[in-house]
């Protein structure tokens, strides 16, 4: 049976931000007939007309710190503006600029082109896309599946509020660029983040937020809008506050943003739990939530071969239940759970090689290997994504199932 194409509607609570003060950050909804676009009041129509989109409310004090976070200049004047006078600032700003310039076009214009000419035509990339084992690596989702209007992430590192950044001290600030600088190095050279080098660094920085912000903001978002939220038992989003975010056995946090070329409103979830067997059966909400999103596009890199292992049954066969296509290396689920399933297209690309020694000869998966030989046309990756950044033998394989529709 034919599935068809998803569109699910998502109804956005999104506000306005001013900038000038903290305890201007939300202004309400005109009671006349102008209506509020970021920080501008414009006549209804006018906008309608020239953007031809509905207005949309925005938190600037939000994208203003976020801005600053990923070393971006300010747009307007805010409480930021000024900061970025400091001189380390400028030097971490100098930083970011060589770091993305260099991995845009050593690996992220490769993915955007090959998903472009390539991918996009294979899949219906619009649809939402999972991303378990995911940290806070919203990048790489993203440029390979820049149609999405939604992706939902789950992995151990946590959530945490971010301090008033243009309120603390210098010291405090500068401290706080350098350990993001510090945490962003090994997604910068080698596509993921190292889990050892992360928890460290992720204790200085306060949680996942900053590098998703520095994610969004580079990859040209604009943030609209933050909540914390749980899941209740049917599996519905709630705000929550966000100290009180830990009392709860499923936090997340939902981020909406803006393409900042075609206006594109997008959301990110990001949930902060333990996706073995056992933290899946303590959090029934979240096999409801995910289950609610289907159908899916899951996505996974570098994960370690965890699915490899027994622990790791529960959110293997969620992915493989709800996803319409899984886009994975051979750290995700192993090829033996494919074989059997006749419904399913696989498609390879790359060169599969052994697996990198910190996971040792145990990982190597003889039939995977079989199946890469065996291929009579064998298609390339542009990119290397994954833990043979060193030797760029990376391999991918697309298992999707039959009879869906495609962007062609």
């Amino acid at each position: 049976m034919r599935i068809c194409k998803f569109n699910g509607l998502i109804i956005l609570a999104l506000f306005t931000g001013a900038c000038s003060s903290r305890n201007e950050k939300i202004e309400e909804t005109p009671e006349s007939d102008s209506l509020v676009v970021d920080s501008v009041i414009a006549p209804s129509d006018t906008l309608r007309q020239a953007l031809e989109i509905e207005p949309v409310y925005k938190d600037t004090l939000l994208d203003n710190m976020a801005r600053f976070i990923a070393g971006l200049p300010q747009e307007d004047s805010s409480t930021f503006l000024p900061l970025q006078a400091d001189r380390y600032w400028q030097e971490y700003k100098t930083s970011m600029d060589t770091s993305w310039n260099r991995m845009y076009r050593e690996r992220l214009e490769k993915i955007k082109n090959w998903q472009a000419t390539t991918f996009s035509s294979t899949i219906d990339d619009t649809l939402r896309v999972f991303y378990p084992f995911s940290g806070p690596d919203f990048l790489h989702a993203y440029y390979l599946y820049p149609n999405a209007n939604e992706y939902v992430m789950a992995a151990l590192e946590p959530i945490v509020e971010i301090p008033p950044l243009d309120t603390v001290s210098l010291g405090e600030r500068d401290k706080f660029l350098d350990s993001l600088g510090n945490s962003l190095r090994d997604i910068f050279k080698k596509s993921y983040f190292i889990t050892t080098h992360m928890q460290k660094d992720l204790k200085q920085i306060k949680g996942v937020l900053p590098p998703l912000f520095f994610f969004l903001e580079r990859s040209d978002h604009e943030l609209l809008e933050m909540k914390f939220i749980t899941l209740d038992s049917a599996g519905t989003e709630k705000e929550v506050e966000a100290k009180k975010l830990h009392w709860h056995k499923t936090p997340g946090v939902k981020i909406t943003f803006r393409n900042r070329d075609d206006l594109k409103i997008k959301s990110l979830y990001y949930f902060s739990i333990s996706i073995t067997d056992k933290g899946i059966k303590r959090r029934p909400e979240f096999v409801r939530f995910i289950a609610g999103k289907a159908p899916f596009n899951t996505f996974v890199k570098s994960a370690s071969y965890l699915m490899h292992t027994a622990p790791f049954t529960s959110v293997k066969e969620l992915i493989l239940t709800h996803s319409v296509s899984l886009f994975q290396d051979d750290t995700g689920i192993p090829y033996k759970d494919f074989k059997n399933r006749l419904n399913l297209d696989l498609h390879f690309y790359g060169d599969y090689a052994v697996p990198v020694t910190d996971f040792g000869d145990a990982k190597f998966q003889s039939d995977l290997d079989s199946a890469y030989r065996a291929r009579k046309h064998p298609e390339t990756l542009p990119f290397s994504l994954g833990y043979h950044w060193g030797s760029k033998k990376q391999n991918y394989m697309l298992a999707k199932k039959q009879c869906l529709p495609t962007n062609k």
